[in-house]
């Protein structure tokens, strides 16, 4: 029996303990509640799946485990078709607002051939406001993908760092994860509340006040709207740069010292232990090595679907924001006026708000990356 159990694993390309410590890891990986993270794959299917490559097994999880992801070149592929996809959805906005944007410039090159000149500034206006009217449409839309975007990463990263940090604990990074579990728990609802309650108001008022600048010439108020964004800009910098910086530092060494950790109970069960010392020793390693791997493969998940749940909302603004430069380009040529000097803001704002979800992604993209290195130095240095 166990020759026929050698010969099938050199059949198989794998070595008895190779295929040991994989039956060890499946079983952890059956054992855990990845409900969570498998609704949220499914969803992310459900929603975008023409554009993200197909797992080979239903489970995420098990497909990160046993086949190692992704193929990356289909992934960028997926990515880029939506992209384009989005701005030829937005072409018929782009259309709307250089029709309008003509005419209000047809308007006031001919002020003079009217009699009375009101008759042709009533009709700018109009014009005006429904460009305006337009602009705060598709800007309180981009505004929504945001916050909705930033709310599922969130509500992911509640979600799932418990699991990971479970698994820390199991792989031997027990001090990494007494200090991981409520310094992440802590930071995923401050910034999330700081960008809701400070950031985005910040952009959305300096939106405002350069429309209420370009309606009227005389009471410019820009300066203040720069403020307005420069103190968002700035909060939202502080915010990613402590967030790094604690976690990064604290972590790894919290990694050091559950290394140091390891590495003493491993040489103290070998060497004051007698007999079984040794095969006790074994064994634990290989349960560490296996929680290892699931932890990383559960943490290459959580990137993952973090990515997606950024992405694809972030490029629906970023196309919003390429129509509006894009008309602010085009109308240029036909005076500098009030217009394009509206599109042209609108389009600065909404990259902000696109900097905003892509600064709250990097900074859960990083904390999952240093949950997992934390965990893996202490399994290195044992």
């Amino acid at each position: 029996m166990t020759a026929q159990s050698s010969n099938n694993s050199v059949q198989s390309g794998q070595s008895p303990g190779t295929e040991s410590l994989n039956q060890v890891a499946q079983s952890q990986l059956d054992s855990l509640p990845t409900g969570v993270i498998e609704q949220y794959w499914n969803s992310l299917q459900q929603q975008y799946g023409g554009y993200l490559p197909d797992a080979q097994s239903g489970n995420i999880i098990r497909s990160i485990l046993e086949n190692g992801g992704w193929n990356l070149h289909g992934l960028i592929h997926g990515i880029l078709r939506y992209f384009f996809s989005e701005v030829f959805d937005n072409i018929r906005l782009l259309g709307a607002i250089l029709l309008l944007s003509v005419l209000a410039v047809i308007l006031q090159s001919l002020q003079s051939a009217f009699e009375q000149q009101t008759v042709s500034q009533i009709a700018y206006a109009v014009i005006f406001f429904v460009l305006i009217g337009l602009a705060i449409g598709s800007f309180t839309e981009a505004v929504g993908y945001a916050k909705h975007a930033i709310q599922s990463m969130t509500d992911f990263m509640l979600a799932t760092v418990p699991l990971v940090v479970t698994l820390m604990a199991a792989s031997g990074a027990v001090t990494s994860a007494a200090f991981f579990q409520p310094m992440l728990v802590f930071a995923v609802h401050l910034i999330s509340n700081v960008i809701f309650l400070f950031v985005f108001p910040m952009i959305f008022f300096a939106a405002i006040l350069d429309l209420v600048s370009s309606l009227s010439p005389r009471y410019q108020v820009t300066r203040l709207a720069g403020f307005f964004r420069t103190a968002g800009v700035a909060t939202l910098g502080l915010c990613l740069s402590a967030f790094l910086g604690v976690a990064s530092v604290q972590g790894l060494g919290k990694g050091v010292a559950d290394g140091v950790t390891l590495r003493l109970a491993k040489f103290s069960v070998n060497t004051f232990v007698p007999i079984v010392g040794k095969a006790m020793s074994d064994a634990a390693e290989t349960v560490v090595s296996a929680s290892m791997l699931v932890k990383n493969a559960v943490g290459v998940a959580g990137l993952l679907i973090v990515l997606c749940l950024a992405l694809f909302p972030a490029l629906k603004i970023l196309a919003l924001s390429m129509i509006y430069n894009g008309s602010a380009a085009l109308m240029q040529p036909l005076g500098d006026g009030p217009m394009v000097k509206t599109l042209g803001s609108l389009s600065k704002t909404l990259v902000l708000v696109f900097a905003c979800v892509a600064a709250v992604a990097l900074m859960f993209f990083m904390a999952i990356c240093i949950l997992l290195l934390s965990a893996n130095i202490a399994v290195v240095m044992s």
